[in-house]
């Protein structure tokens, strides 16, 4: 029994059953703390957890935290369990039945049924500080970083973005979430650690009585598998109690650049380092044109300067850059104006098929862009690929030079897309142009990968809200530069 802060946590003695290596790290370090129910020691860490075990689990946790535990009544809310953990996560608002009156304490539980408790229990502990992340924002992650993300329950999306953005469930593999596969003890335990490390490590350290950083490895919802070279810009999830990240990039197999970062995203991007030698694409990835295999390695760091035991790890591809970039345009042509009269001796007209929607009915439509005369086959390529493309995806509305001071509009080189259903949002959540944007629910919403943002991307073209804008996202926004 240890006591932290005049509460008493109890460990308990893993002889019987051992977790899996890659596991092993974390529970023991979860047992140091208390967290484990008390009969882990007697049964394989792989078994799938039950609803019962995993309540125990959240009760643990709240004493840790120093959560105020309530009375378990006289009237029993549940008819085929009074087991005293079910009944206080039920009271707490942890938990529900899976039916009226039922709790089914022997029954599995899933992945999204597990990370939605621990949401709650997030807010419990930091209810005046963070919510959960929004619906729009949810559905934004999902689509683009969950290939499984169709077999996700409605009433599970909000949880799962919000604890995969955060870091605390990482999935079975790069974008698979298997949110209806059961959760087994000892990755129950691991989720209950890192959402604990994620409100609080100071406190998962104290009941432990380590001094080793345990903040949980940031997700890898920025990080894609293929980047063009001067096109490479990585960036993870952020971790609010975390002061820095160390940052290694290996190329090859061979460490390629360090740094310590107090931002959670690395620009390598041509044109966003000029006068910065450590963090040129060259310096990283080679002046040749073969193909860079890399790997991205980020580690949480604590006020004290403290690497974290746990770490992300992604592997990403880096190609030669083969398409119409604006750094190769700018070589060989103007791209920069003074006047509105300057910019269109630059410009030309193209005429590009597409579909529209006019009251449920999909109707092709051909419609006129303005836009730089050297960008022009690139772009009568990108509109053809999207009208062929499996979604025919309608486009009502579609804007392309327009002078307008320094945005890439003035230079042709940046085309907006049905701005009406594709909002531009600040960071503070306010509206800056647009009404709304509500992907795979209003039909001129773009998908984040879907086949219009993948023409675009396919010819050098940047979509807004993957370029972390310090003033929001702009989801009807593409640009040659990614401004």
């Amino acid at each position: 029994m240890i006591l932290v802060c005049g509460v008493f946590i109890s460990s308990i003695a893993l002889a019987d059953y051992q977790p899996s290596p890659w596991a092993s790290t974390k529970i023991k370090l979860a047992n140091k703390a208390g967290l484990l129910p008390q009969d882990f020691a007697g049964r394989q860490f792989t078994e799938n957890i039950t609803r019962r075990d995993f309540c125990e689990l959240l009760i643990n946790s709240c004493r840790l935290f120093e959560y105020p535990l309530p009375e378990v009544r006289e009237y029993h809310p549940f008819t085929d369990t009074k087991d005293s953990f079910a009944e206080q996560a039920f009271i707490l608002g942890l938990t529900s039945g899976t039916a009226e009156g039922i709790f089914s304490p022997d029954l599995p539980l899933t992945r999204e049924m597990a990370v939605g408790m621990l949401g709650k229990l997030r807010l419990l502990f930091q209810s005046e500080q963070q919510q959960l992340i929004g619906e729009q924002q949810a559905e934004y992650i999902l689509q683009k970083y969950a290939e499984d993300s169709d077999i996700l329950s409605g009433w599970a999306k909000r949880s799962m973005a919000d604890a995969y953005s955060r870091g605390i469930i990482t999935g079975c593999g790069i974008g698979i979430l298997s949110p209806q596969n059961n959760v087994t003890r000892e990755q129950a335990v691991i989720l209950t650690l890192n959402t604990l490390a994620y409100c609080d490590e100071s406190r998962v350290k104290a009941a432990a009585g380590i001094t080793e950083c345990i903040l949980p490895a940031p997700a890898g919802i920025y990080i894609s598998r293929y980047y063009q070279k001067g096109e490479v810009s990585l960036s993870w999830g952020e971790i609010p109690s975390a002061s820095a990240y160390e940052v290694r990039i290996y190329k090859n197999g061979t460490l390629a650049y360090a740094a310590r970062t107090k931002n959670n995203i690395l620009d390598l991007r041509t044109s966003s380092n000029p006068d910065n030698d450590s963090t040129r694409p060259d310096n990283i990835f080679g002046h040749d044109r073969r193909t860079v295999q890399a790997v991205l390695e980020v580690v949480p760091v604590d006020k004290s300067g403290n690497l974290s035991v746990f770490s992300l790890r992604r592997e990403f591809i880096v190609s030669p850059n083969d398409s119409q970039g604006v750094g190769n345009l700018a070589s060989r042509s103007k791209t920069s104006f003074n006047s509105a009269a300057e910019a269109l001796a630059y410009m030309t007209n193209i005429d590009v098929q597409v579909w529209q929607l006019s009251s449920g009915t999909k109707k092709t439509a051909a419609i006129t862009l303005t836009v730089h005369k050297d960008v022009a086959e690139d772009v009568k390529k990108i509109f053809a690929e999207i009208f062929n493309g499996k979604e025919k995806f309608p486009i009502n509305n579609c804007y392309g030079y327009s002078y307008r001071g320094t945005s890439q509009h003035s230079s042709g080189l940046a085309i907006d897309i049905n701005p009406d259903e594709n909002y531009y949002i600040g960071r503070d959540g306010t509206i800056k142009s647009g009404k709304f944007w509500k992907p795979g629910e209003n039909p001129l919403s773009l998908l984040p990968d879907g086949d219009v943002v993948r023409a675009f991307k396919k010819y050098g073209w940047h979509w807004s809200p993957e370029m972390h804008w310090s003033s929001g996202a702009d989801y009807m926004h593409f640009s040659l530069s990614g401004t």
